[in-house]
């Protein structure tokens, strides 16, 4: 497997006395793309490919879809681009093609807790000299969240399918990193780290 990373993380938290809630919009610039392949598959032997003009998006509980419109048509033009530059050829799913593949992008929540413990440390407790009591819990903290997401394309084997329908996943490329507030940016991330997947697969060339 190999792995490039193409950006990372800036400083989430700042401590002091006086804080402010970090940028999380310059957390990320770029993903971080791993690839995977079957050693034992001939990328070469295939000439034909489908891939839908939708992309499944999973963006939490009770969320789950698909992605359609003109993110959905760039990303999976960006697929379809790399692999026509590589001989391969788009055809119908009618038309039996060789290899099939599926785009996901799925986007998380995540949660930090920044906490500011002193004198007031809450392992311990305590009362205020004016009678005010407090418990086991840091009375100076502050919740942020942020975006991560992650894009997945996977290539499976319809040449060589079973005779019950069993597909065989011979290739696959996973992008991961933090997403800002704007689409068009996010799309870009999404539509690079494809393209850079496709630079670590030099062997998916057809004959």
């Amino acid at each position: 497997m190999k792995k490039i990373t193409l950006f990372f993380f800036a400083s989430l938290i700042i401590f002091g006395s006086c804080r402010k809630t970090p940028d999380f919009d310059q957390l990320s610039y770029q993903f971080l793309v791993s690839t995977s392949l079957d050693k034992t598959a001939d990328f070469g032997s295939y000439k034909t490919f489908f891939i839908s003009d939708t992309v499944v998006y999973i963006g939490g509980v009770g969320s789950d879809s698909i992605l359609v419109g003109p993110a959905a048509d760039s990303l999976t033009k960006t697929v379809k681009d790399n692999l026509i530059a590589r001989g391969y050829t788009l055809v119908s799913r009618d038309a039996r093609p060789d290899l099939g593949l599926t785009l996901t992008a799925i986007k998380d929540i995540n949660v930090v807790v920044a906490s500011y413990p002193g004198w007031w440390d809450p392992w311990y407790g305590g009362c205020y000299w004016y009678y005010y009591c407090y418990g086991y819990y840091y009375p100076w903290s502050t919740v942020y969240t942020y975006t991560t997401g992650t894009m997945m394309l996977n290539m499976y084997d319809l040449k060589n399918a079973d005779h019950n329908e069993q597909l065989k996943g011979i290739w696959n490329t996973t992008a991961l990193g933090a997403l800002g507030s704007s689409v068009s940016t996010n799309l870009s991330l999404g539509i690079e780290s494809i393209n850079q997947g496709f630079e670590q697969s030099p062997y998916l060339r057809t004959k």
